[in-house]
């Protein structure tokens, strides 16, 4: 803890300026007390580590749930400086005690009111939706940032994200095209922002960064979404991803993917599923499951039924999921868009490549049959022909 209370109840922050001699002098005088618990806490004043408040051993507190590193300290602590010099009102550890919490930093501006939270040791999933409905129930609007030692960078622009990475996925906006991730790295002093996520499989995803020295951003670039387009390797690296999956989806023996392997016999072997599946879209990211599974599933579905109402085929993905064949994205913190508008853009997606044509406006006909190549090789040389075309079409 940076803050804690003097006897008389008055809060001490020990970013304030304090020099080390006069932390000792305070240290001899004084006693310290958590504002959650009230129980004593300790002034510790390490060479090794920030100055800081501790609880004793043998005290126990609601909100001594992670040990706190130098890193997650000194990357508040730049939070708190940053919005200092924006004359932008901040507290830093300000506990609530409505909701009994306590987040790194406390900001009003225009009126609202902030918690940014930076994150930087990993939590259960129980617990951030706890944290998270608190703030809601309180009229607070977390901001969240996670410690940069958590990405995954494997290209310029390709990403391991995990399930926990995921939940910190948040639009910022009502009008955000998509949501993004917060990363802050104090040793840097840059924050990342991922945008433009792309969804490769529940793991691997494509996303565009922003990188920028935290100082030479304001506040307000926290609430809102950055205009940045899809660099032209895009187009090569999905081919490629694309290939990975025909090449290697057969090989997978788990339940599930023997499964889905089943469904697609006896019409497709999984390696020659049919070219016009397996496509990006702004909305993919929705679903965990690889696009080149669902969207064969949709492809599937049409050429069986011909002519057929767009909740149909919600219902065709609804079942795939009750039968865990097809998982939708867990978004705690984004939760702006259903997944069914990932499958209708992909409608729109075949209706642009001349596929299917509407009816009306909530039904389709399917007029152009798909490609159920032969070998291998046909199937790679389709995927590159029809990416033009979709190339053309722009996410």
């Amino acid at each position: 803890m940076l803050v804690a209370l003097l006897k008389n109840g008055q809060r001490i922050s020990l970013v304030e300026g304090w020099t080390k001699a006069q932390l000792v002098k305070l240290r001899k005088n004084e006693s310290f007390f958590c504002p959650a618990c009230q129980q004593e806490v300790i002034l510790k004043l390490g060479n090794q580590r920030t100055p800081h408040f501790a609880h004793k051993k043998e005290g126990t507190c609601a909100l001594e749930q992670e040990a706190e590193s130098q890193y997650h300290a000194a990357g508040k602590i730049d939070f708190f400086h940053w919005l200092q010099k924006q004359s932008i009102s901040a507290q830093l550890e300000l506990y609530f005690h409505q909701i009994q919490q306590r987040p790194d930093l406390s900001i009003i501006e225009q009126g609202k009111v902030y918690a940014l939270e930076y994150q930087c040791s990993t939590i259960s999933e129980t617990l951030f939706c706890k944290r998270n409905g608190r703030y809601k129930k309180a009229g607070i609007r977390p901001i969240w940032v996670l410690g940069a030692q958590h990405l995954q960078q494997l290209s310029p622009y390709r990403f391991k994200l995990s399930r926990f990475h995921w939940l910190f996925a948040q639009n910022i906006s009502p009008i955000s095209p998509q949501p993004l991730i917060f990363y802050y790295c104090p040793r840097t002093k840059r924050l990342i922002r991922l945008t433009r996520f792309i969804s490769f499989s529940s793991y691997y995803t494509f996303s565009v960064p922003v990188i920028e020295k935290l100082s030479d951003i304001q506040f307000s670039d926290f609430l809102s979404y950055p205009s940045v387009a899809l660099p032209p390797v895009f187009w090569s690296e999905w081919l490629e991803q694309k290939k990975i999956w025909r090449l290697t989806f057969p090989l997978y023996r788990g339940k599930i993917n023997r499964a889905i392997c089943a469904d697609f016999y006896p019409r497709c072997p999984p390696a020659l599923f049919p070219p016009e599946a397996g496509w990006p879209l702004q909305h993919s990211y929705l679903f965990a499951t690889p696009p080149f599974i669902w969207q064969t599933y949709i492809l599937l579905f049409l050429e069986k039924r011909g002519i057929c109402s767009l909740s149909s085929i919600y219902n065709c993905i609804k079942e795939k999921m009750k039968e865990k064949k097809i998982t939708v994205r867990y978004l705690p913190l984004a939760r702006t868009y259903h997944y069914t508008r990932a499958v209708y853009e992909y409608v729109q997606l075949l209706e642009h490549l001349g596929y299917v044509r509407w009816v009306n406006r909530q039904t389709i006909a399917y007029v152009k049959k798909w490609t159920f190549p032969k070998t291998i090789e046909e199937a790679l040389l389709k995927d590159c022909c029809l990416l033009e075309r979709v190339e053309r079409k722009q996410l």
